[in-house]
């Protein structure tokens, strides 16, 4: 039977990778804050698709980089941002769907589905593939993920919401640059949890066998 992580474990590697790439980690924040800042100003409502773009792009490269600096990645892997994107596109659009039905079901995918993107590139898995084995891989774990994940959004989404809410008549552009900089580090965060993830469960090389290398 596999072994389960802890909370402890998720977080005590996610700060691992955190510490590995916090150069890099900060860069995307700051850069998706300061576009998606510029997009507010200048086009609007319109700029949900750059917007969208330069996500992806930080995402591939946080996750790609954080990989790569794990030795978790074959240098001469296929998988590109083409397929990177694939995956996201399908399990984002199967997670928004179970979002719409009932909440949970959505929920239940996020978690089974958190190590997708990581799997893509550390294995040059097809995108079903990733999306599978990402499924396999979160059984035995599913309510410490839940935990490391609400842990990670809830409170950048209270915060956040609460200061817009409070400041957007008087103070539009601090309301959102404060709720860019929660978000965006929470969605950072969840990133580079993907790896975390991936790197304690990946097939061979579950937490308890590091510990005891």
């Amino acid at each position: 039977m596999d072994e389960a992580l802890t909370v402890r474990d998720i977080f005590t590697r996610l700060g691992e990778l955190v510490r590995e790439n916090a150069g890099l980690a900060a860069g995307c924040v700051v850069g998706l804050v300061a576009v998606n800042l510029a997009l507010d100003l200048t086009i609007g409502d319109a700029g949900a698709l750059p917007a969208g773009i330069a996500s992806l792009v930080a995402q591939y490269v946080l996750v790609r980089t954080a990989l790569d600096r794990r030795g978790l990645r074959d240098a001469a892997g296929r998988n590109g941002i083409g397929a990177f994107w694939g995956v996201n596109l399908l399990s984002g659009l199967g997670i928004l769907l179970g979002y719409v039905l009932l909440i949970v079901p959505g929920v239940f995918l996020t978690v089974r589905w958190s190590v997708a993107s990581a799997a893509l590139l550390a294995e040059d898995q097809s995108v079903s593939g990733a999306l599978g084995e990402s499924w396999a891989l979160t059984r035995p774990s599913l309510w410490p993920i839940l935990a490391a994940l609400l842990v990670i959004f809830v409170p950048a989404g209270v915060v956040g919401i609460g200061i817009f809410v409070l400041l957007i008549e008087l103070q539009p552009l601090l309301s959102s640059l404060i709720l860019y900089v929660l978000l965006f580090s929470a969605f950072v965060s969840s990133w580079l949890l993907s790896v975390a993830l991936y790197s304690l469960l990946r097939p061979g090389q579950g937490h308890l066998s590091e510990i005891f290398a």
